[in-house]
């Protein structure tokens, strides 16, 4: 972090600038851009807003952005924990049988053969007989249900009912910001919004399928879903990501 900080501070004071020149170009408060400087990255509003600061301060004193951004996100990346070794476990022991139990075995007298031979056919039998004259029923039953006139009535279709309302051919969300607030967001994986809203502005975007969001203060985002107005996503400098879905929209209407 402060490598990325002292690339900052260096680069403004090669250019000839104070930090007050720079807030008026990037229109982000001097106490952020001096934060930035101290490497002080904790103060800021969180990770999206850093990177948007970052990469404006990088363009308003001809540094390279994507490598200040990748030099930014090594330094804050948390180190990944040693793995832990597992105890070894003992390997299961085999259970010895006594030799004076050996396995029971299951034998029929040999004198109950033949009846159960006997017995074991004449249930097959009737099993047989009896699934034959309840098929003959069924198909004398079918067969005699008819109009007045001898010609079966043909029967009705069964309707297929269902509780769930269909869903839209596509998605339309309309945004009416009460203050400024960033917005980013894809439509079926397409840039639809990428920069700052003002209060006051209407934008519409569509989608097929889906759209993408993260939003910086999540209290000014009021929008609608379809003509619907949806539910409150957060508090004021609040950093909110979610998806609206054909599948999930009804969720985000009031």
């Amino acid at each position: 972090m402060g490598h990325v900080a002292d690339r900052l501070r260096a680069a403004r004071e090669r250019a000839g600038l104070s930090i007050q020149e720079i807030s008026e170009s990037t229109k982000i408060r001097a106490s952020s851009l001096e934060a930035l400087e101290r490497g002080d990255f904790h103060r800021l509003p969180g990770d999206f807003y850093t990177r948007m600061f970052l990469k404006a301060y990088a363009r308003a004193v001809g540094l390279p952005e994507e490598d200040l951004l990748r030099e930014y996100d090594e330094s804050a990346a948390p180190a990944r924990p040693e793995p832990v070794p597992l105890p070894a476990q003992p390997a299961p022991q085999p259970l010895d049988r006594p030799a004076s139990q050996p396995r029971a075995l299951l034998r029929w007298p040999r004198r109950y053969n033949a009846p159960v031979a006997v017995v074991a056919a004449v249930l097959l039998l009737v099993t047989l007989v009896s699934f034959r004259d309840g098929d003959s029923s069924n198909a004398a039953t079918a067969a005699t249900v008819a109009a007045p006139n001898g010609v079966p009535e043909a029967q009705p279709a069964p309707v297929a009912t269902s509780g769930r309302t269909p869903a839209p051919d596509k998605l339309m969300i309309e945004i009416r910001p009460t203050a400024p607030i960033w917005v980013a967001a894809t439509a079926d994986g397409n840039s639809a919004i990428y920069r700052l809203l003002k209060p006051g502005e209407h934008v519409t975007i569509e989608a097929l399928k889906e759209f993408s969001f993260r939003i910086g203060n999540a209290g000014a985002f009021v929008y609608s879903i379809n003509g619907v107005p949806g539910k409150p996503l957060g508090g004021p400098d609040e950093v909110r990501e979610f998806d609206i879905t054909l599948d999930n929209f009804q969720t985000y209407r009031k």
